[in-house]
């Protein structure tokens, strides 16, 4: 007859319970350093944004900074003409490429508006030249 103790059974279960830390703790490691791998990707990616990102930062900084100098340095009447033109979506290259009775058309609204707010005619002959 083959007797069963308590001190057996233990053994038996603790056998088994040892393959499940065994398992348990490679699926632990497992999942451990796939978190890892996955942190190390993201860190990567986020080092690498900002690289780009400074850099495209630093061309716009610049474009802008070329524009303010640009708006800086125009007179009045040239200020009001770009303003008119940036507001009807056109530029000094758009407006060239116009047919002649729109852009005449254009140049008069242009026209009228500096002499308006600049309350005469002055400097005016100076920008129909240029553009004309």
């Amino acid at each position: 007859m083959i007797r069963i103790d308590s001190v057996t059974q233990p053994n038996i279960a603790g056998a088994a319970s040892s393959q499940k830390a065994a398992v348990s703790s490679t699926f632990a490691d497992l999942l451990a350093e796939e978190a890892a791998r996955l942190a190390d990707a993201a860190k990567s990616k986020q080092e690498e944004a900002p690289t780009t990102a400074t850099a495209t930062e630093e061309k716009s900084t610049v474009n802008h900074r070329d524009e303010l100098m640009r708006l800086l340095s125009m007179s009045p009447a040239e200020l009001i003409r770009y303003q008119m033109l940036d507001e009807m979506g056109l530029t000094e290259e758009s407006l060239k490429n116009l047919p002649y009775e729109e852009r005449m058309k254009i140049e008069e609204m242009i026209r009228e508006e500096i002499e308006r707010q600049l309350g005469g005619k002055e400097g005016i002959g100076d920008i129909a030249s240029q553009t004309l």
